[in-house]
């Protein structure tokens, strides 16, 4: 029996290997040979931790722009930079005194091994016996799998789950193709490609908070151990621990993640590292790309072409990862122009106006490849910003809120208590820093007036701007991102304050030990609730696989939920190895959840679901008769139609479960049809033009 655990882990940390020198060459490279932020006169720590951050600043779109009409040119470019990287690492060996290591940088490669075995833990197969048990956040990563794949083809890519329809995806998949490009090289599992992207995503992360330290909140003094914190701090989020355990109390009702007691939610780090890794390297982009504008004009050294170009590829490269963390930092930008306008800061402004005309310059080809069909959802809208648990409170004591006004007076009126709970000590350190504005202890310099930008540019997109291109307010969502990355950093410094200088950080007459008692009691609770997090994304399935608590739809409270996986991973396994890559593999497209047939599949569907998938591209009427007619082969008895089919949209082989109807049918072709794959739960077959092969 293979055990599935470690053949994730092993395969996670190939694709993480793999993934280095894309990773930290370009962006080491791009740093010395463009000395961005003095790059050649920093310290070698300083430059190590530029180069990944630079790298995903500059690589998705490079990548995106050279792969669709320069292919030859990709590979060139990252051979190229590859190498020189090679021998700038040498030149610096033989120069710089790396060793002994300084007692800050062992705890730092500490944190990144914690963070690495958190993630890599988090997010592979957990196998007991013959049970596995995939995480909850394999919903969001089932579908990434499936979109690597096709990227991983060639680009532009097609829909993965609308195969044979010249069906050009529609999604911000450019973290996915910088992330895919080793596939190309080595034989990496799709799945562990997406793994090792969260892995990179949190140690590039840590680089950033180093950066955003250094250049924008501008420490002086301790840095190392302020990053530390920073980075520790990481591990908190707010007060949703309290709201979770009060649902579990009352009702009864565990949450298989967290956040979900709120809507829209202000995701934790922990969350978003771990559900979308994507939108973080958007924030780092952008934050690279305003960091660098920003400490240009902070030093004074003038106009520096180069430096905009960057910065102006950072910023396209962030449009293709993720287009409501950038659409954020587009208002920000704007808000920052009108701050420029009335500090005279004119260089500035014309550096900043330059690098976005030169980001939607290199985006254009990306963002027309995204045309489709006009759907009836609108990407802003206005809506003031939802609490739901405190209306379905409100109601219980007897308040009416049935009308919209109502509703949205009584969300105005919880708004405090809504950002209270999701921010929690972050909020606190938001109040902290605007008295220590306002009492003078902190200088409004241009770069703190910046970081207030970000932060209400956050607060004003997240309260009043909603999106409705998906179910849930993905904008509302992820606006937080830019707030919570300047929110943690100024926390490091009050931490730290309070810590080493013993002093009160909260009002000037208040105790000291009071204030440190409330800031301790809010971290405390920040973590725990990152801690409950965790464990409930790894273990929910376990928990209800075994009847602890009720099950989300895709994960069977039926206490087979363990078993089945392993006889699905098993067959597409099984598959994989005899099929060539182009293979189309078919599922039922009516079955309720599809999220284990997409993870483990690595193949195309000629529908993935329901829908085929066709947010991401393709025409819903061609879909809608595609479904009816393959959805029939899972019902009906009769498989004479099957091959014909097959041919039709070109499936190699479908997958049937003992949940599909034709399954129960003891005279169904599932019987009477020799299988290439048979298990208690799974029956595969070839088909179409592939049964014909196998024949012959």
């Amino acid at each position: 029996m293979r055990d599935f655990t470690v053949v994730d882990t092993l395969g996670t940390l190939k694709a993480c290997l793999a993934l280095l020198p894309f990773m930290f060459a370009p962006g080491y490279v791009a740093g010395w040979a463009l000395d961005l932020f003095g790059f050649r006169q920093r310290r070698p720590i300083l430059r190590l931790i530029l180069a990944i951050p630079l790298s995903i600043a500059i690589c998705p779109m490079l990548s995106y722009l050279l792969a669709r009409f320069l292919e030859p040119g990709l590979w060139a470019f990252y051979i190229g930079v590859f190498a020189a990287c090679v021998l700038l690492l040498v030149r610096e060996a033989r120069r710089a005194q790396l060793w002994p290591l300084s007692k800050y940088t062992w705890v730092a490669l500490c944190l990144m091994a914690v963070w690495g075995l958190v993630a890599v833990g988090s997010m592979v197969d957990l196998q007991i016996g013959d049970k596995l048990y995939p995480p909850i956040v394999a919903y969001d990563h089932s579908v990434r799998t499936a979109l690597t794949v096709a990227i991983a083809r060639h680009v532009p890519p097609n829909n993965p789950f609308f195969a044979n329809a010249v069906a050009p995806l529609r999604y911000h998949y450019l973290w996915l193709l910088f992330c895919s490009l080793p596939m190309k090289v080595f034989h990496l599992s799709p799945r562990c490609v997406v793994y090792s992207s969260v892995v990179w995503c949190g140690l590039a992360l840590m680089c950033v908070i180093a950066l955003g330290l250094k250049f924008l909140v501008r420490v002086q003094t301790g840095v190392e151990r302020k990053t530390l914190l920073a980075v520790g701090l990481l591990c908190v989020t707010g007060l949703d621990i309290l709201p979770t355990l009060y649902l579990a109390a009352s009702w009864r009702l565990w949450q298989a993640d967290m956040e979900k007691w709120n809507e829209p939610q202000i995701t934790s780090w922990a969350g978003s590292l771990l559900w979308v890794p994507h939108n973080v390297a958007a924030l780092i982009a952008c934050f690279v790309a305003f960091l660098l504008l920003r400490h240009q004009s902070d030093s004074n050294q003038g106009w520096a072409p180069a430096l905009v170009i960057v910065a102006g590829i950072a910023f396209a490269s962030a449009v293709g990862m993720s287009v409501y963390v950038t659409f954020t930092f587009v208002v920000a930008v704007l808000l920052w122009l009108l701050v420029l306008v009335t500090r005279k800061g004119w260089l500035e402004l014309a550096m900043f106006a330059t690098a976005g005309s030169m980001a939607l310059l290199c985006a254009l080809p990306y963002l027309l490849s995204l045309r489709g069909p006009a759907g009836g959802s609108a990407f802003l809208e206005f809506a003031l910003r939802p609490f739901p648990l405190g209306i379905i409170l409100a109601r219980q004591i007897g308040a009416s809120l049935r009308s919209q006004p109502a509703l949205n007076v009584a969300n105005a009126i919880f708004l405090p208590i809504n950002y209270a709970l999701e921010l929690g000590f972050f909020l606190v350190v938001g109040v902290v820093r605007l008295g220590q504005l306002m009492r003078g202890s902190i200088v409004a310099s241009a770069n703190e007036l910046a970081a207030w930008t970000m932060v209400l540019t956050s607060f004003l997109v997240g309260t009043f701007l909603r999106s409705s291109t998906l179910s849930t307010n993905d904008l509302g969502w992820r606006c937080f991102l830019p707030a919570q990355l300047i929110l943690l950093l100024w926390g490091a410094t009050i931490v730290h304050d309070c810590l080493f200088h013993r002093s009160s950080v909260v009002a000037p007459t208040a105790s000291s030990s009071w204030a440190r008692g409330w800031l301790a009691t809010l971290l405390i609770l920040g973590i725990l609730g990152t801690g409950y997090q965790v464990f409930m994304l790894r273990m929910y399935p376990v928990l209800v696989d075994r009847g602890a608590m009720a099950g989300e739809s895709w994960v069977t409270p039926n206490r087979q939920f363990g078993k089945r996986t392993y006889a699905l991973r098993s067959a597409y396994e099984t598959l994989d190895a005899q099929l060539p890559a182009s293979a189309v593999l078919q599922s039922n497209p009516a079955t309720e959840d599809l999220i284990l047939h997409m993870l483990y599949s690595a193949h195309d569907s000629a529908a993935g679901d329901g829908e085929c998938g066709a947010d991401f591209g393709g025409d819903p009427g061609v879909c809608a008769q595609r479904v009816q007619k393959l959805a029939g082969l899972f019902t009906f008895p009769d498989g004479s139609s099957l091959d014909a089919t097959c041919r039709e949209y070109g499936i190699d082989a479908v997958v049937v479960e003992d949940s599909d109807r034709v399954w129960r049918e003891p005279s169904s072709w599932v019987w009477s049809r020799h299988p290439v794959i048979a298990n208690e739960y799974v029956r595969a077959f070839r088909c179409g033009v592939a049964a014909d092969s196998m024949q012959r």
